[in-house]
């Protein structure tokens, strides 16, 4: 059975009494990410999980990296067979090699040198390839622990952060666009359980969740255990204030934001989450002005409202939502409540116009009956 080493992220590795919550946490996720893994353990700051199947654990926060890998004795024969025919596997004329060798359990009669000195001359003189400790063509790991030895020759990358569910509970407003995925993403990444709210104009909910929003959440499942998304309609919205006078027609977009934040946050409350967050950076649109992004705060009262991307150039998030695989679906069409409001918004929000348009569109009322047409669907 095919068994994989995961090493946790430095972060967790620095905590103190509480990490080995942060580890139970990782080994959960672990599990419910890869239902066909067998088990997981704990081994002097790794895991070794086993699982009938090829795995890939890059989409688990709180892992900085994994590899399939040999598990030995802890002899010094066997480390140099299975280094030698790790070696040979990539050998080729002209390139170089390197052994890293790490000793955890210091019982082991030999040191990491020593290990890295004879492996290493073992597998030079069977493969011909030439040491090169700083930029080896070929590495090979050697990693012993207590009563066992693990070789392999390549690590993949995780993302790191801690493990979902370690940092308590976040609502996130979600549009569908690069800057809420991201948004979503990164706040997953540092260990908070999310729920996502989606406004959107369709005549049932099923037919958002068909369409890329729908589709983005499924890929972000694939880091979120358990993620949900509440569709809200934006219609009993729609319907109220395109009767309003002329004169609200700037504050559109700031009430209607105002009133998706008191939205998310009933959810929140109802969930015991607690904060929220968007995906809002400032100045990017013109209801992201400071002035806006305090209305929305203001119409909380104190509510906390998270903004992991406030100071991100657009730019650095297209090229991680390029890196992570969402902003080719991200980028698509689609229609968005807040755009179909966006014809010249107020750049900066009037506070008493915006609160007598609350007061006209009786937004108590209309948030109830909006809240009372929630649907949720499940992801991951």
């Amino acid at each position: 059975m095919p068994t994989f080493l995961l090493h946790y992220s430095s972060e967790i590795g620095l905590k103190g009494q509480n990490r080995r919550d942060f580890i139970n946490q990782l080994r959960r996720n672990i599990r419910r990410q890869h239902p066909a893994v067998t088990s997981v353990e704990h081994l002097m700051g790794r895991l070794v999980a086993q699982s009938p199947q090829a795995e890939n654990f890059s989409d688990v926060f709180g892992v900085a990296w994994w590899a399939e890998v040999r598990v030995l004795p802890p002899e010094m024969p066997a480390m140099v067979a299975a280094a030698v025919e790790e070696a040979q596997r990539q050998a080729a004329p002209g390139r170089t090699f390197a052994i890293r060798a790490r000793r955890a359990d210091k019982t082991f009669p030999y040191n990491s040198p020593e290990i890295g000195r004879q492996v290493g001359a073992a597998v030079a003189q069977a493969t011909g390839m030439r040491v090169d400790l700083d930029a080896p063509d070929v590495e090979v790991f050697v990693e012993v622990a207590p009563g066992t030895v693990f070789v392999f020759a390549r690590r993949h990358p995780g993302p790191q952060g801690f493990p979902v569910g370690s940092s308590g509970k976040l609502v996130g407003l979600y549009s569908g666009g690069i800057d809420s995925v991201i948004a979503t993403y990164l706040m997953a990444r540092r260990g908070a359980r999310v729920r996502l709210v989606h406004f959107h104009v369709f005549e049932h909910a099923a037919e958002a969740h068909q369409q890329k929003v729908g589709q983005l959440a499924q890929r972000l499942g694939r880091y979120i255990p358990g993620l949900q998304v509440y569709y809200l309609p934006y219609r009993l919205y729609h319907q109220q204030a395109q009767d309003l006078p002329r004169r609200f027609q700037p504050y559109r977009v700031v009430t209607f934001r105002r009133f998706m934040a008191r939205a998310a946050a009933e959810i929140a409350r109802q969930w015991h989450a607690a904060a929220l967050f968007t995906g809002d950076s400032l100045g990017q649109v013109a209801s992201q002005t400071m002035e806006n992004l305090l209305a929305v705060n203001q119409a909380l009262a104190g509510f906390p409202i998270f903004r992991p991307l406030l100071a991100w150039p657009k730019q650095e998030i297209i090229d991680l939502g390029e890196q992570l695989g969402f902003y080719d679906l991200a980028k698509q069409p689609y229609r968005d409540g807040c755009a179909l409001l966006a014809r010249k918004p107020a750049t900066r929000a009037h506070l008493a116009r915006v609160e007598e348009m609350e007061r006209l569109l009786d937004v108590p009322a209309l948030l109830a009956a909006t809240l009372a047409q929630a649907e949720v669907f499940s992801y991951g």
